[in-house]
């Protein structure tokens, strides 16, 4: 999507592809940013796909979620999905979260 200026929403998917308790990652190639979209308790909420925690591209997406806490498949540091934040570690750098909406359907991300 060339020409999108930074801070536009970006479609990324169906809303109901994406059950409750899920982690799905998208690709935005415009920005070349991995981002996952979690569904928990029937709410949206998205954050970046690479752990902060390594050298090494970690996707939490692979990770587990649990309630509001995802956590990292390699080292397992963990994250609030709601807002980032490290919970615990060895990851110290919180996770950006982005804002997003659904419109007729669609997810759409601010990034």
């Amino acid at each position: 999507m060339p020409g999108l200026p930074t801070g536009a929403f970006r479609a990324v998917g169906q809303d109901d592809a994406i059950p409750d308790g899920f982690v799905i990652p998208f690709y935005l190639e415009d920005r070349r940013l991995r981002i996952s979209v979690v569904r928990v308790d029937d709410r949206l909420y998205a954050f970046d796909d690479l752990c902060t925690c390594a050298d090494i591209a970690c996707p939490l997406s692979g990770g587990l979620l649990t309630g509001m806490t995802i956590m990292c498949q390699c080292h397992g540091s963990e994250f609030d999905v709601t807002t980032g934040a490290v919970l615990s570690g060895p990851a110290t750098q919180a996770l950006n979260v982005y804002e997003l909406e659904v419109v007729d359907g669609s997810i759409r991300i601010r990034a």
